[in-house]
């Protein structure tokens, strides 16, 4: 039991770590649309540009190492200095790419500074990344969570600071790259004192052995990370080349990023708690198939049942939470937020998929099936940006990310077990209905009442459905005991 504690416990602290940031970012948001209401665009703009020209700095390379590492502790000097080596490479090629594209493009000199200081601090999160994956691999996340959380708190409260006292987006993208050059001294100080030194030297053969068989890792990587960063550099971009201005690029491009910001924090919700109960998929899958299909199954309705509520509210009442955190200037980004809250249910139903694949050694197809996903998302970013913009890349992502689901489900029903639609969609959408329909009646009740009596509505009509019925509780006493 304390091993499984001790994974859980892990697995939770890189959870917090995801939503640590996801939250810092929707805070600092909110100071930025109001002090910095017209600039906000430009900010988002080069976060995304970076994070998508950086994803050849990762080339899973952090990944690989935990893999590596983990099962030989032995290992770990040499090949965190051969990643540090590999990854500093990496990075200054990206950030030539990131000069070269800033100088073909030529914009305006806020625009091209920004994007200049935000590249620099990516550089340096991807060192930091390098430690924190050694960190991972002698299953130390908790000091990962740790060295986050200080740079968080010194980045968000000192720029916010900044901002009050009256000072522009050049300064705050400095407070950025200070903020990410003490994580890289926090995480390597952390790593010497309670893992690994570096190695002295580079083993330049080594490396290049890690650069190829991180092939695999990279590609999965690529697939992820471009669905997240994809869409707002192609919202600034295609707005430019069909002759829109550089004012228009900016408004779109922080209308899609501060939706998209707020519905991010929902969608890792899922990913938080399943992280701590990755271990006991894992367990139950190597002792009991048909325990793991009963445990996938309920987790997917529970978890639905508390996603689609959240996605159908969002849709009614889109306006007044963006009202409700934003100016009146941020308006647009509730079509935008509409468009996007139904990845929250999509996100809620997909959950521990990929743990059950993962767990029956089929982890290649959730690959497939983000690559699938991907590639609807561009496809359709193309077609609709032209036409409808931000609304237009949060559809795109949206069904992107409705492909990559109903993908990895497709390869559980057919190359694992099957699990019980019925069971978990049927009730749940009868009450939500429900709860649609009296919002759709009951218009303009305000944000706080139309949530409570949303919520009212939506419980009560499954209690009366008796959706959490006895196997449920059966199953779930079950679980229990067994891990016991």
């Amino acid at each position: 039991m304390g091993l499984v504690r001790s994974i859980a416990r892990n697995s939770l602290s890189m959870g917090m770590v995801q939503v640590a940031g996801q939250l810092s970012t929707f805070i600092l948001s909110i100071f930025l649309t109001n002090y910095l209401p017209d600039q906000y665009g430009i900010y988002t703009y080069a976060f995304s540009l970076s994070a998508l020209i950086f994803i050849l700095a990762d080339f899973g390379l952090g990944f690989q190492m935990v893999v590596e590492v983990a099962p030989d502790h032995s290992r770990a000097s040499q090949h965190l200095t051969n990643t540090i080596f590999l990854r500093g490479i990496l990075g200054a090629i990206s950030f030539v790419a990131t000069v070269l594209i800033v100088l073909i493009g030529n914009p305006p000199p806020e625009v091209s500074f920004a994007i200049i200081i935000i590249a620099m601090a990516t550089a340096f999160n991807w060192i930091t990344m390098t430690f924190n994956s050694i960190l991972t691999a002698f299953e130390q996340m908790h000091y990962v969570l740790y060295t986050n959380l200080v740079e968080r708190i010194f980045t968000v409260s000192v720029a916010i600071a900044l901002l009050t006292l009256g000072f522009g987006l050049e300064v705050i993208v400095m407070v950025v790259l200070v903020g990410s050059i003490i994580n890289v001294i926090l995480s390597y100080l952390v790593s010497k004192r309670y893992v690994c030194v570096p190695a002295r030297g580079v083993n330049i053969r080594m490396a290049l052995q890690q650069l190829k068989r991180a092939v695999p890792y990279a590609l999965s990587g690529l697939l992820q990370s471009s669905l997240y960063s994809l869409n707002a550099v192609l919202i600034w971009n295609i707005i430019m080349w069909n002759g829109g201005s550089i004012t228009d690029a900016v408004a779109s491009n922080g209308f899609y990023t501060l939706a998209f910001n707020l519905v991010i924090v929902l969608v890792s919700v899922p990913t938080v708690l399943m992280n701590a109960l990755l271990p006991v998929i894992s367990r139950l899958y190597q002792t009991s198939t048909d325990l793991t299909r009963l445990t996938q199954q309920k987790t997917m309705k529970y978890m639905f049942t508390l996603g689609i509520p959240i996605a159908v509210g969002g849709i009614f009442l889109a306006p007044d939470i963006i009202l409700l955190f934003y100016p009146e200037t941020f308006l647009p980004s509730a079509n935008v937020f509409r468009a996007l809250i139904p990845t929250v249910a999509i996100s809620f139903f997909g959950v521990g998929i990929g743990s059950v694949l993962a767990s029956a050694g089929l982890i290649r197809l959730s690959t497939i099936a983000t690559g699938v996903g991907a590639l609807v998302n561009v496809s359709l970013c193309f077609t609709l940006i032209p036409y409808f913009r931000e609304v237009g890349a949060a559809v795109a992502f949206t069904l992107g990310f409705f492909s990559i689901s109903m993908m990895a489900f497709y390869f559980l029903s057919t190359r694992v077990f099957r699990v019980n639609l019925a069971d978990i969609l049927l009730k749940p959408l009868v009450a939500v209905a429900g709860m649609a329909l009296v919002l759709f009646v009951l218009p303009g009740l305000g944000l706080f009442p139309a949530m409570a009596i949303g919520a009212v509505t939506y419980f009560f009509l499954l209690f009366a459905l008796r959706t959490i019925d006895e196997e449920d509780r059966k199953i779930l006493v079950r679980i229990l005991n067994r891990e016991a």
